[in-house]
């Protein structure tokens, strides 16, 4: 996926397509979340361009990145399912 050739979405719709895009190109192996045109997830959890958050099924945040770097997530994911206790780790 070449990132030259892509405009800046003005709405949802074209947001939509995008992701799939991605899906399509990447196959990657996480979730992509699409923020509402009014960017308030990002906005609420920071404006940085590549962050990461891995949150547990209480919607606690249990770990965070302020570069995305899957290093180290296998393990940190493998604790949460085992009911161990994940540090948060700092920015």
């Amino acid at each position: 996926m070449m990132f030259s050739d892509i405009d800046q979405p003005e709405t949802y719709e074209q947001r939509k397509h995008l992701a799939q895009r991605t899906c399509d190109d990447l196959n990657p192996a996480t979730t992509i979340v699409i923020d509402e045109m009014d960017n308030e997830v990002r906005t609420t959890y920071g404006r940085l361009p590549n962050s990461a958050y891995i949150i547990d099924k209480g919607g606690k945040i249990v770990h965070k990145e302020s570069w995305a770097n899957i290093e180290g997530w296998g393990e940190i994911l493998d604790k949460l399912l085992k009911g161990t206790k994940v540090p948060l780790a700092a920015w």
